[in-house]
């Protein structure tokens, strides 16, 4: 099992405080998560799974805390692209404290990137607008700013969080950068699609 990505969790404020945390969680994405662009993830292997919509980000230089902040990680982003994340916990009903969570790698099982890649300083990533569809049914509509009030903040915070231990995100990283919207609770025959303003969409089946 390879590392290829990493992700945050719990970046909206309103999640944090349901969870009494003052500080986003971090977690990595395997090789063995990774579903291609509208593949099928098989409920078998999976509990209760459920997804969010991400915007994520691939660096084309390494980041390094503490005083990481948005400009310099739009600085260092080669592109963004959307992207599902399929959490799914061991925990019942989803309820978990946080050393529980993060043991749980945070809830990460499954995950798929696509669209169509753009610069990050071509798009207000504040403001763009973000669609979840299930079975042709808006299930989640949300923007950018949902995310720690930037996107590029949930990223910022995890180089500051990884700068502590004097470790940094190489170059090259792909990073999602945490729930656009709820998550949204799937099952078998599901079919889901996420659309970003100017990013173009990306699909997955659940069978």
């Amino acid at each position: 099992t390879r590392i290829v990505g990493l992700k945050a969790g719990l970046t909206s404020y309103a999640k944090m405080k349901q969870m009494g945390v003052d500080t986003p969680v971090f977690g990595f994405l395997v090789d063995s998560f990774c579903v291609p662009e509208g593949g099928e993830v098989k409920m078998s292997e999976l509990i209760h799974p459920k997804v969010e919509p991400e915007i994520c980000f691939v660096l084309k230089h390494a980041l390094k805390g503490p005083g990481c902040h948005i400009g310099a990680v739009l600085a260092a982003t080669d592109f963004v692209l959307p992207g599902i994340e399929v959490i799914d916990s061991r925990y019942r009903d989803f309820k978990f404290d946080l050393k529980s969570v993060i043991a749980d790698n945070t809830s990460a099982a499954r995950f798929v990137v696509g669209g169509q890649a753009q610069p990050a300083h071509t798009l207000d990533l504040r403001t763009l607008g973000v669609v979840l569809e299930k079975n042709g049914v808006a299930v989640g509509i949300g923007a950018g700013a949902a995310v720690l009030g930037h996107p590029a903040a949930a990223i910022a915070m995890l180089a500051n969080h990884l700068g502590k231990r004097g470790q940094e995100i190489p170059a090259g990283t792909m990073i999602m950068s945490g729930g656009v919207t709820e998550a949204v609770a799937v099952k078998a025959g599901d079919h889901v699609s996420l659309r970003v303003q100017g990013l173009g969409s990306v699909s997955l089946r659940f069978v």
